[in-house]
C-alpha cells in the first residue's frame, strides 16, 4: 500500500518543516500550489525549496487550483463547498493521475500553504489520488 502525505508550511519554521518530512521518510515533495512564491517566508518559495530538497522537490501544477477558483474562495465569492466542487471538477477534467503507478506515489508529500488540510486543496488532491489509484493511504502532517 502506498502512503501519501500532505503538509502545509504555514506556522512551521524551516527546521521544523524539514524535521517532519525526514521523520516520516518523505521520498518526494510535490508542490501543488498555483503560485510557488512566498513573500513572507522566502524559504518556502519553489526555487528555495528546490535548492534545499534537491531531487526530492517536484512541482506538480496539474494539481493546482485555477486562479479563478482560488481567488474566488479567498475573497469570499466562492464558499468552501463550492470550492470543493469546482476543484474536484477541475481534477476530473484534467486527469492528473493518468499514468501514475501506486508505487511511484509511496512516500510522496503534497505541499501547500494552509496550516490545516481541512479546507485546503491538498486534502482534496490526496482524496482524488486515493479514489483513482487503489491501495493509497493518506496521512496529513
Amino acid at each position: 500500500m502506498a502512503k501519501i502525505f500532505t503538509i502545509g508550511f504555514s506556522g512551521k519554521s524551516p527546521d521544523a518543516f524539514l524535521d517532519v518530512l525526514n521523520a516520516v521518510r518523505v521520498r518526494t515533495v510535490w508542490d501543488i500550489r498555483l503560485w510557488r512564491t512566498s513573500t513572507y517566508v522566502p524559504f518556502y518559495s519553489g526555487d528555495s525549496l528546490a535548492g534545499v530538497l534537491g531531487p526530492r522537490y517536484e512541482y506538480h501544477p496539474e494539481f493546482a487550483p485555477t486562479a479563478e477558483i482560488l481567488s474566488g474562495y479567498k475573497d469570499g465569492r466562492i464558499t468552501w463547498p463550492d470550492y470543493e466542487r469546482m476543484y474536484r471538477e477541475l481534477l476530473s477534467t484534467h486527469h492528473p493521475t493518468a499514468g501514475i503507478a501506486s508505487d511511484a506515489l509511496d512516500r510522496v508529500c503534497l505541499l501547500c500553504t494552509e496550516k490545516s488540510a481541512t479546507q485546503c486543496h491538498r486534502r482534496l488532491a490526496a482524496e482524488y489520488i486515493a479514489e483513482q489509484i487503489p491501495d493509497v493511504e493518506i496521512v496529513h502532517l
